[in-house]
């Protein structure tokens, strides 16, 4: 005999409700299964969070109508819903959200830390939703396209999100994770956005740019920023099919080639594809096409190791962090998904075995490279 699940009754209250004492109307969410109301915060309703009325807090009685009801009697605040009564949980927004990150990435060092994300698909998003959840705090987002149906298999977007662009539904899904994260967009290219507003969002020991494009010379020209800021670069980039992946990054002040020197032409080490193709069953015969697109675990497994180097720049001279890969991975890493020829060609072989890491690849400078020779 099923039994159905006990319902929680019970309500989230921000503790800046409860301190200030709040009376007046109440918003948020109502999870009837669970019996659960998620009362939001000033900050949640300001980030755009969509939400319904849920009722009022009161210090009278008489003002119950059976909606959720929350009444002030000496100092302590009880809820009833319709004659039921509700167990009462506070919360501190942003304590709460990354209380499972303590002694690991510390909210008040990370809340300040800023990442530049140059271009927001099937990477930049991973990349975005991963840092806001480490607790990164701001955000400036470039890219100029709209999600779309043949995006969703990839993107951390969804359907709802299809007509978006993709800076904006980015920009949505950050602040549901942490709406007090500034997250500002710029709907464009990389080489066409402002130079203030690179004056404005990458800063010297708190910003990391990361280029999350799909191809070498938004990378190139995002490195050549990174070096006139002074501020780390990351690269996420995809061979074909996305057998393989490779994350480059380049520090201020290390000796450090940048991307163009290291890998801008693509050369002999990088198989990198430079521009991703779409691909249509009712377009072309699928018999004759090389897919450029991998599934997104592939997609995902390569940008998690990029995400990690990412979070060890970010704290790069805090005593209380532990880095996590910096010091093991070289400035140039491959990862395999497979080493299976049928989906890598030839390439996949230089791979001893799936889920390869490499650690003794190395890059050099390339002579009269800007910005490299002005270091």
């Amino acid at each position: 005999m099923n039994q159905k699940p006990r319902k929680k009754n019970k309500v989230l209250l921000p503790e800046e409700l409860f301190e200030k004492h709040y009376s007046g109307k109440i918003c948020g969410q109502f999870h009837e299964p669970s019996g659960v109301f998620n009362i939001y915060s000033d900050d949640m309703i300001a980030a755009g969070l969509p939400y319904t009325e849920l009722g009022i807090i009161s210090d009278n009685e008489d003002d119950n109508n059976g909606e959720l009801f929350g009444l002030w009697v000496d100092g302590t605040l009880t809820f009833t819903y319709k004659d039921e009564k509700f167990d009462v949980e506070r919360y501190s927004l942003v304590q709460h959200i990354f209380s499972r990150n303590t002694g690991i990435l510390e909210s008040s060092i990370m809340r300040e830390k800023e990442v530049v994300i140059l271009g927001c698909g099937s990477v930049g998003s991973l990349v975005a939703l991963q840092l806001a959840k480490s607790g990164v705090g701001k955000f400036l987002l470039v890219d100029n396209d709209v999600v779309e149906y043949h995006n969703l298999c990839r993107h951390q977007c969804g359907i709802s999100d299809v007509g978006k662009y993709k800076t904006i539904a980015l920009k949505e899904k950050i602040l549901n994770i942490n709406p007090t994260a500034e997250v500002e967009i710029e709907i464009t290219t990389v080489e066409l956005v402002r130079k203030e507003v690179f004056d404005a969002h990458c800063k010297e020991g708190c910003s990391v740019i990361v280029g999350c494009a799909d191809n070498r010379s938004a990378d190139v020209y995002a490195n050549s920023i990174a070096v006139l800021y002074h501020v780390p670069f990351v690269s996420i980039g995809f061979w074909e099919r996305a057998f393989a992946g490779e994350i480059f990054y380049y520090l201020p002040d290390k000796n450090m080639p940048c991307y163009k020197c290291a890998l801008g032409d693509g050369g002999e080490l990088s198989k990198r594809e430079n521009s991703n193709r779409r691909i249509y069953t009712n377009e072309e015969d699928l018999s004759k096409v090389n897919f450029e697109p991998g599934i997104s675990a592939d997609i995902d497994f390569v940008t998690v190791i990029g995400i990690k180097i990412i979070l060890d720049i970010l704290n790069l001279g805090s005593s209380d962090y532990t880095t996590r890969l910096i010091d093991t991975l070289q400035q140039y890493t491959l990862v395999c998904n497979t080493n299976k020829t049928e989906i890598g060609g030839e390439m996949a072989e230089i791979f001893s075995y799936p889920l390869q890491v490499t650690t003794s690849l190395k890059v050099n400078f390339g002579g009269k490279c800007p910005p490299c020779e002005y270091l």
